[in-house]
C-alpha cells in the first residue's frame, strides 16, 4: 500500500482475519479515525530526509550559464513504539465466564476502545499541541485562565504522519495477539492475582509518528473559554499557517472548544458535508476543511502564554 492512509484501510489491507479490530480501536476516538499512516523504512524504525536548504532553478541570460540547483537534509531516525498490554483471569472466575477463550474475547471489545481514546490523546496533545507550540503557531483567544483550543492538522506523507510495521500483521490482526505458557494455566503476576493460577494474553503492535516540519503543518487557537472566543480572522489564519487542503487537513477540538470556538460563527463559515470517505459519517466543514470533535480532549488545559 503507497502513499498515506487511515486505520481502517490499513485493516481492510492487512487484517483479514479479524477486521473489526481497526473498528474497537476507533469507535470512541473520531480523531483516530482520520488520522494518515504510512509504512516505515525499515518495518521497527523509519529513516527520513527532513530538508534544510533549498537551492532552485534562476532566470539567466540567454547562452549564459545555468545556476547551480542545490538541496542540504539532514537524516532522521524515527523508533516505532510498541503499544499493547497483558490481560490475566484466573481460573475459577474463568471457569465461571465460558472458560479463558471467551473471557478475553468478550473483552476485547472495550480494551481497544480504551486503547483507541488514549492514543487519540497522545496524539492530539503530545504530537500537535506540542509541535505547534514549540513552533509558536498559537493564535489567543484572550482567556486567561484554563480554557479549551482548536487545532488545525495538515497530514503531509513526507513531514506529518503515523508510522506503521507492515510485517506485524501476519496474523491478519491489527494486534499480534499471544497466549503465555500456549494457554495453559500458570501462575498469574498481575496486581492482585500474584500467585494464583489463571491464564493471560498478550496484545502487542507497532506503530509511531513522524513531525518534520511542524511550522507548516499544526497550529492551534488556545485560551478559549465561555466569554472568549476566536476570530473567524483567527481559523482562516491559522488554516493558511498549515497551508490546508481539503482532504488532509482537519479542525480539532472538544465539543466545548467548538461551541465557544466555532458555533459564534455557524451561520457565516460553517457548512454540513456528506460522506467524508474516512469518517463514513456527515461532518461540519470550515471552509472546506473538515470539523472533528472527540470527548477524549474534553477537558479544558492550562492557560498557554502566546
Amino acid at each position: 500500500m503507497n502513499g498515506m492512509t487511515t486505520l481502517h484501510e490499513i485493516g481492510v489491507r492487512y487484517a483479514k482475519k479479524q477486521p473489526g479490530m481497526v473498528d474497537d480501536l476507533t469507535e470512541d476516538a473520531p480523531i483516530l479515525d482520520v488520522v494518515r499512516w504510512k509504512a516505515a523504512s525499515h518495518k521497527l524504525w523509519n529513516v527520513a530526509e527532513k530538508l534544510t536548504d533549498i537551492t532552485g532553478p534562476g532566470f539567466t541570460k540567454l547562452d549564459a550559464p545555468l545556476p547551480m540547483m542545490n538541496t542540504s537534509s539532514d537524516l532522521v531516525h524515527i523508533d516505532l513504539q510498541a503499544m499493547g498490554g497483558t490481560m490475566e483471569v484466573p481460573t475459577d472466575r474463568a471457569a465461571k465466564l465460558g472458560g479463558p477463550m471467551k473471557y478475553f474475547a468478550d473483552k476485547q471489545g472495550v480494551i481497544l476502545k480504551k486503547a483507541g481514546m488514549d492514543t487519540e490523546r497522545v496524539l492530539v496533545l503530545d504530537n500537535w499541541l506540542k509541535g505547534a507550540r514549540s513552533v509558536k503557531n498559537l493564535y489567543d483567544a484572550g482567556g486567561t485562565g484554563k480554557g479549551w483550543f482548536i487545532l488545525a492538522c495538515r497530514f503531509d506523507e513526507m513531514v506529518n504522519v503515523g508510522l506503521y510495521d507492515p510485517d506485524q500483521f501476519e496474523s491478519g490482526r491489527l494486534f499480534k495477539i499471544t497466549f503465555p505458557y500456549d494457554g495453559a494455566e500458570h501462575m498469574l503476576h498481575g496486581p492482585g492475582y500474584e500467585g494464583v493460577l489463571g491464564y493471560s494474553v498478550v496484545y502487542r503492535t507497532h506503530f509511531g509518528y513522524q513531525m518534520l516540519d511542524a511550522k507548516r503543518t499544526v497550529a492551534a487557537i488556545v485560551n478559549i473559554d465561555e466569554d472568549h472566543h476566536p476570530t473567524p480572522a483567527m481559523v482562516d489564519d491559522m488554516l493558511a499557517q498549515v497551508r490546508s487542503q481539503p482532504g488532509s487537513t482537519y479542525l480539532f477540538t472538544s465539543p466545548r472548544g467548538k461551541i465557544y470556538g466555532i458555533n459564534p460563527y455557524k451561520i457565516e463559515n460553517v457548512q454540513l458535508a456528506n460522506g467524508d470517505t474516512d469518517a463514513k459519517t456527515r461532518i461540519e466543514t470550515w471552509g472546506g476543511i473538515g470539523i472533528i470533535t472527540s470527548h477524549n480532549i474534553t477537558d479544558k488545559i492550562d492557560h498557554v502564554t502566546v
